[in-house]
């Protein structure tokens, strides 16, 4: 009798598989659709390649195949197409964030901007943001910013009186000096990861890797609804307890120091002190909005927790990725390095008038090197996934119904030929019109349109003015100091040609994805200007 009920169980099995597959295959709205055989009737291969880091890459091996839209999933489709953009991310999308984002949050009270996604909820939250990054919070970050980047270049060529520093990795340069302002922007502390002294949070950069590394592979597993559903019944408390002791220090030290600038706040309102007395960090404005409605806190603590811990993470690894990019790829091109070294270095009387403002962000070719290095390397290499709504939406002429996954892969589209024509290569000049190199109007507008490394519309970074003035601030101040090299011999970093497809290059910066970007080097030195 158990023989028989085994037998008509996996019958029933083998059926439902079956009929899976021919539905997939001939039934779905997304039939129709290009792209790999198996990942059209399973979720497996995208959940596989997730696992291995490369998702990025055989995303884009596939649109190499398969064209600007192609089915990577039985129930998603990505584009490359630049007019798809405002269509999948723009303000009046018809589409939502999906059970992707659920995944994140350790636990239901810990919600925050990225991770929420019911649409009201996520734009009370975003009019807070939008305060937090205001101009004039931008302008205050600055001093910040200053004194942490001219310390990081003390230590650059710390004990170097003349000639080549040390070989140093750049991942770790880069990581150490944006969590140490993001750390110093939240808290009014600097989590001290540049300075050479051990401390416990050194390593802290390398556990938030390892931590995205092992929940990214579960947002794009077949086993996605599931999970979400588990984790208020249950699955966060048994997380809480499997969290490793680094990630647990580091959410003790969020909680300490919320809890700490909560009071120094309350003590400046109870003591009602002037503006010029009051730290104008970023917590200064998450903790002093107000609900239009009601007058009182717009966040609740959780709220504060979650939206700090936000900041910390997003903010020090999108402006890391780009250091770390803009480094390898300006110090392997002699002509890029040598135009952007002469601009700061002709600009600028003294590395004092290195600030935000016209005399910067005049210096149009720094711009355009880091908007290279950050088309090359993009901070989040996969997509940003939304969920179409009733009524559908048309991507590129097909019809895309309502409750299939949709995205724009950011690593595929920087490195599109039909947008960049030589997207392996890195070419500053592709963002200035000049005759002298032949790039048009309709060129750098063609590059602009496909060139979203910040996303749009209510998904959009709402840090991107911090992150640029971060960032150009850094660069500019670093080149017109010191000189910079790739460690001689090093090839850290670089592709090689026993990689796979699309990471044989030895010229390109080879990352992992985990929806944040993992990357390990380059290994370079650092020179006094003159030295």
């Amino acid at each position: 009798m158990f023989g028989h009920l085994l037998l008509i169980g996996f019958t029933a099995i083998i059926c439902y598989i079956i009929g899976n597959v021919v539905y997939n295959l001939y039934f779905s709205p997304l039939a129709k659709f290009p792209g790999p055989f198996w990942a059209k009737v399973s979720a497996l291969p995208n959940f596989y390649h997730a696992m291995t880091g490369y998702r990025h890459i055989w995303l884009w091996q596939c649109h190499q195949v398969y064209g600007n839209v192609f089915r990577f999933h039985p129930n998603g489709v990505l584009s490359t197409s630049p007019n798809a953009y405002p269509i999948i991310y723009g303000a009046k999308a018809n589409v939502k964030k999906g059970k992707f984002y659920e995944v994140w949050p350790r636990n239901v009270q810990n919600l925050n901007t990225l991770s929420t996604v019911d649409k009201e909820v996520h734009a009370r939250k975003r009019r807070i943001l939008n305060g937090v990054f205001s101009e004039k919070a931008v302008r205050a970050a600055e001093s910040f910013i200053i004194r942490h980047v001219d310390r990081w270049c003390e230590l650059l060529v710390d004990n170097t009186s003349s000639g080549w520093s040390e070989p140093q990795n750049m991942t770790t340069l880069a990581e150490s000096l944006t969590f140490d302002i993001m750390g110093d922007l939240s808290f009014g502390k600097s989590f001290e990861i540049k300075e050479k002294k051990e401390n416990p949070f050194k390593i802290i950069p390398h556990t938030i890797s390892g931590y995205m590394q092992f929940i990214y592979p579960i947002t794009q597993s077949p086993m996605l609804n599931l999970w979400v559903w588990l984790k208020p019944r249950g699955l966060d408390n048994i997380f809480q307890h499997l969290t490793p002791k680094e990630v647990r220090d580091y959410y003790d030290f969020v909680d300490a120091n919320v809890l700490e600038r909560t009071k120094e706040e309350e003590e400046a309102q109870l003591k009602a002190l002037d503006e010029e007395n009051v730290r104008k960090d970023m917590f200064h404005y998450l903790f002093t909005a107000k609900n239009p409605e009601t007058g009182e806190a717009a966040l609740s603590p959780e709220e504060l927790n979650g939206e700090a811990n936000l900041l910390i993470i997003a903010g020090a690894d999108t402006t890391s990725t780009a250091l770390c990019s803009f480094f390898f790829y300006i110090s392997r091109s002699s002509l890029a390095y040598n135009k952007v070294v002469r601009e700061m270095r002709e600009t600028f009387d003294s590395v004092d008038e290195i600030t935000g403002g016209t005399k910067l962000s005049s210096c149009q070719y720094l711009r355009a090197c880091l908007d290279e290095a950050m088309r090359m390397t993009p901070a989040g290499p996969s997509e940003m996934i939304r969920e179409v709504l009733p009524g559908g939406i048309e991507v590129d002429g097909k019809f895309i119904p309502g409750g299939v996954m949709i995205g724009i892969a950011h690593w595929a589209i920087l490195h599109s030929e039909e947008v960049y024509g030589d997207p392996s290569v890195y070419r500053p000049e592709r963002w200035i019109v000049d005759e002298a190199t032949g790039v048009t109007a309709e060129d750098v507008a063609l590059a602009q349109s496909a060139f979203q490394p910040f996303s749009m519309g209510f998904g959009n970074c709402v840090g991107q003015k911090l992150a640029i003035l971060e960032l150009l601030i850094t660069i500019g101040r670093t080149l017109y100091r010191m000189d910079v090299r790739p460690a001689p011999g090093s090839i850290l970093g670089q592709g090689a040609l026993e990689l796979e497809w699309g990471m044989r290059s030895k010229d390109h910066f080879k990352v992992k994805d985990a929806y944040i970007t993992i990357k390990d080097g380059p290994l370079v030195q650092f020179k006094k200007r003159g030295s």
